[in-house]
């Protein structure tokens, strides 16, 4: 009794630490940007976090963890995309946002921009940084904790983009500040911002260039709540609402436009409209003008029959492959890809059977070897990765491991002979032993449910919890807190802790009682905690 006591004493003041400390780290209204979730997604990959189901604390997360662990607000990936502020179709296109979720049946993501992806994926492949088209990413949606831009300058791993109407700019020039910039396919400015607070003064992607006025310059920050168009505001890229649902369904009717209608004007969207624009013979700029609008709705307004081989050109990848295959990747069915998976299987990446399709198993197979190569993570096998696989130099799966045989014919009778008495010595003792055992898991499980309700009851102390910024430094100030609330919940713990350890240690006396009597002296020292 006297071991229980210290025991029972022990557990008690942990659990008053843990207690104490889950004030200290409940989140009171934690909130980040989507620029700030983007490159803490990166850090996740480049430092190698391990992957821990239940996991939200840096350096070890599961898929929904990696987000939760930056901004907190919804845990689970269901519950973030349900309180989303807005959302849509990955098959309509991702909007170029950075720090946007992606989710899949069962899995999320966070979106870095440029086509790709951060995921935590598995124990066995941890974080993953790969092509949003290399998995099969079913939704985006902003998350409810995080504020993302509209209009202005954000700074992402070391690289300036600059936000227009909610999202980044691409392979044009912009005038801003009086400077003129170019911006990359990727979005990268060629130039380090001379003025992070300043507003372009043109939106057109043919690169003009007008003088910019001091009075137009507004101080434009990176977190500012998205804005749909007003209602009688040109309709492009990013606007949403009833207008574009309108928008889409009329596209569709004409046949330019074969996707899901969601309300959101995606590049998809956009693509189809230029189509539109391009039969209407009007300028082409993928902006649905007055104008332009005027003739779609119109009955005599174009339709996509005309179109239809150029439309099919320019929406579907050609049906035939080339002779000579550079890459493979996901959808690809070669006799190459049979030897590929042969050859990851012999490796120990791989340990399905050889079909000679390249889904998603074989690119996951893929991304094991490139990592454990020393190759950008692509999932596919480009020339570089195929030739490094079929050469010498080809590094065998280092999480992999084979048994290890005894090394001599004597020290595998010994353990026979040892493995023999031990089962011999615990037969008698097998019903007493399942007994403790369940009883120990049993208070276990209560032990769990009392920390969580103690956290609960932490939560709800802390709700009237004020944050407040003081030249920006927050500090929390605590509000009508309950003692007795607290008296109470130690009072109980330390009740059920000792009760749980009275119960052990009478279950455990019996058992003690009952082994002796089968004279093996080895189980005699058998614990259950």
């Amino acid at each position: 009794m006297r071991h229980v006591k210290k025991i029972v004493a022990l557990a008690v003041t942990v659990v008053l630490l843990l207690s104490v400390c889950a004030v200290g780290f409940f989140p009171a209204g934690a909130t980040g940007t989507g620029v700030g979730l983007a490159e803490w997604a990166m850090g996740a990959y480049n430092n190698h976090w391990r992957y821990v189901y239940g996991g939200s604390s840096a350096g070890a997360v599961d898929c929904s963890g990696l987000i939760y662990s930056y901004c907190g607000g919804a845990r689970t990936g269901s519950q973030q995309l349900a309180t989303a502020t807005a959302s849509g179709y990955v098959s309509s296109g991702i909007p170029r946002i950075h720090g946007l979720g992606l989710m899949q049946p069962g899995h999320t993501g966070v979106y870095v921009g440029n086509g790709m992806a951060v995921d935590a994926r598995n124990e066995y492949y941890g974080v993953c940084y790969q092509s949003t088209a290399t998995k099969s990413w079913t939704k985006w949606f902003k998350v409810a904790a995080v504020t993302y831009p509209t209009t202005g300058w954000v700074k992402f791993m070391g690289n300036y983009y600059y936000y227009e109407n909610g999202q980044y700019v691409v392979s044009c020039t912009r005038t801003i500040g009086g400077v003129k910039y170019s911006f990359a396919a990727s979005g990268i400015s060629n130039k380090t911002p001379s003025d992070m607070s300043a507003v372009a003064n043109n939106n057109s992607n043919a690169g003009s260039t007008t003088s910019n006025k001091t009075s137009n310059k507004t101080n434009v920050t990176a977190t500012q709540k998205p804005t749909t168009a007003p209602d009688n505001g040109p309709l492009k890229v990013g606007s949403s609402g009833d207008r574009v649902t309108k928008l889409q369904n009329r596209l569709k009717a004409l046949g330019f436009y074969d996707g899901p209608v969601t309300g959101y004007f995606g590049e998809m969207t956009e693509k189809s409209y230029k189509k539109f624009q391009k039969a209407a013979n009007v300028y082409i700029d993928g902006i649905a003008g007055d104008s332009d609008l005027r003739i779609l709705y119109s009955d005599s307004a174009p339709k996509a029959e005309a179109q239809q081989d150029e439309v099919q050109e320019e929406t579907e990848p050609a049906t035939e492959e080339p002779k000579e295959k550079d890459t493979f990747r996901i959808g690809d069915q070669d006799e190459k890809i049979v030897n590929i998976q042969d050859k990851l299987k012999e490796l120990n990446y791989y340990n399905e059977e050889s079909t000679g399709y390249f889904g998603d198993i074989t690119s996951t197979a893929v991304i094991a070897f490139q990592n454990a190569n020393g190759l950008t993570a692509t999932g596919e096998v480009d020339k570089k990765t195929y030739e490094l696989l079929f050469s010498e130099d080809a590094l065998e799966n280092p999480v992999f491991t084979t048994p290890t045989e005894p090394e001599t014919q004597e020290e595998t009778e010994e353990t026979v002979s040892t493995q023999e008495t031990e089962q011999l010595a615990t037969e008698s003792a097998v019903e007493n032993e399942t007994t403790a055992y369940e009883v120990a898991q049993d208070n276990l499980v209560a032990a769990q449910e009392v920390v969580l309700k103690s956290n609960r009851l932490s939560k709800s102390a802390l709700s009237k919890i004020h944050k407040t910024k003081n030249t920006g430094k927050v500090s929390v100030t605590a509000q009508n807190t309950n003692f007795l609330l607290w008296i109470g919940v130690v009072t109980a713990i330390v009740l059920l802790v000792g009760g749980t350890f009275f119960i052990i240690s009478r279950r455990r006396n019996r058992y003690v009682g009952a082994h002796a009597k089968t004279g093996s002296k080895k189980s005699n020292n058998v614990r259950y905690w």
